[in-house]
């Protein structure tokens, strides 16, 4: 068995592969994939026994802002192994190839969604929250406000989408930055769901992607999905819309920023186990990166005018955080540290990290969930630095 970097004579194996491991959707994102300049044939990995590819999977180009800090990101994905192939560390060997190919180009941080435990056996945690959803179950009467429509999507309404979107995601403190081709892409794709508008007077007010899921959610529902809207009466013309075509099955409302509680009269909040899975292999690097953020935290806080150190430990090795007048002046790489708090400092142990650098819970909640995260007396300091952040990534995978 070999595993390599994929060339143009394998795309018809790496497509059939994932038809038939990840569902007939696969097949025009794959390919969107391979004919988009960023990414092209070579994101991709194959195992190969002989000339036959029997597991692949792509790297992506992406990249988070975090309270305006752009953080380059690579994203693997269409993850497939032939039934015959699985159980050899097939999957291993190629994720380690394309960690190596994410980190030579720059990437801080890997993400990936998919099958639950699975990536945490490659260094990924689940970091960063998926939104929240409500349930609307049938038999609740739904109706479109006075006055509004909802169509189906077309590529001339991409710029619309985007506008959109970015309003619905203006004050939120971790977002995905997409580009026009990927926008592009998403909206004329209508596997597995399409782009609804909300429309009144001739003008798009509202959007939303509706189609099967959403990931995480057992009953099957039809999901409405990545709502940005101008007003609230935009989101009830999409989910009056969408249950209209649901055809007796649930419908369900990811909830967004500014929109979360629209339906809550008519629905129930699903406890939604599901997650972005992050990798953060070099902890240093990544917050030497975001000393912009640290400072405009620490300046906004009564610590604006102190100075010193914050050791953060993981246990097997640890770093230090300088800080003086309000300003991160440094982050250090040191060794390892079995007891920061004794030394004046935090633990986190290293499956932990990502979690909180991305503010899932913030630091002070992450110490009430695992035992061995311990803050100590510097716990103010580290709610300051690592609170809990929103996010909102806009998946399509």
């Amino acid at each position: 068995m070999h595993v390599r970097q994929a060339t143009t004579s394998d795309l018809e194996q790496i497509v059939d592969l994932q038809v038939d491991r990840n569902g007939p959707e696969c097949e025009p994102m794959i390919r969107a994939l391979v004919a988009s300049p960023e990414n092209g044939i070579g994101c991709f990995t194959v195992a190969v026994d002989g000339a036959r590819v029997v597991s692949s999977l792509c790297l992506m180009r992406e990249a988070f802002v975090l309270e305006g800090v752009r953080i380059p990101v690579g994203r693997p994905e269409f993850v497939a192994t032939h039934r015959d192939f699985e159980h050899q560390g097939l999957v291993r060997d190629q994720m380690d190839l394309v960690h190596g190919w994410s980190a030579d180009r720059g990437d801080l941080v890997q993400v990936i969604t998919g099958i639950p435990y699975f990536y945490r056996r490659f260094g990924y945690e689940y970091a960063i929250p998926m939104p929240r959803v409500r349930i609307v179950n049938p038999g609740v009467t739904v109706g479109t406000p006075d006055g509004w429509s909802v169509r189906h999507a077309a590529l001339d309404d991409v710029d619309a989408i985007v506008a959109t979107s970015s309003r619905a995601l203006a004050d939120v403190p971790l977002v995905a930055v997409r580009s026009p081709e990927w926008w592009r892409w998403w909206v004329s794709n209508d596997t597995g769901g399409g782009w609804y508008l909300a429309v009144r007077d001739g003008r798009v007010r509202g959007c939303a992607f509706v189609g099967d899921g959403p990931p995480g959610i057992d009953n099957h529902a039809l999901c409405v999905a990545a709502i940005a809207a101008h007003e609230e009466d935009a989101v009830w013309a999409l989910v009056a819309d969408a249950f209209a075509r649901a055809g007796g099955k649930p419908v369900a409302v990811e909830e967004r920023t500014g929109l979360a509680r629209v339906a809550a009269g008519i629905s129930s909040r699903h406890s939604r186990q599901y997650a972005v899975y992050v990798r953060v292999a070099d902890p240093v690097a990544l917050l030497d990166h975001l000393r912009p953020v640290l400072t405009a935290r620490l300046r906004r806080s009564h610590h604006a005018s102190s100075s010193g150190t914050l050791l953060l430990s993981t246990y097997a090795s640890s770093l230090t955080i300088h800080y003086a007048n309000g300003e991160i002046s440094a982050i250090e790489r040191g060794g390892p540290h079995k007891d920061p708090v004794g030394s004046g400092g935090i633990g986190v142990p290293p499956d932990l990290v990502a979690t909180l650098l991305f503010g899932r819970y913030g630091a002070t909640e992450l110490a009430e969930r695992h035992p061995d995260v311990r803050l100590g007396r510097r716990v103010d300091l580290a709610e300051i630095l690592f609170p809990r952040v929103e996010a909102d990534l806009v998946m399509s995978l």
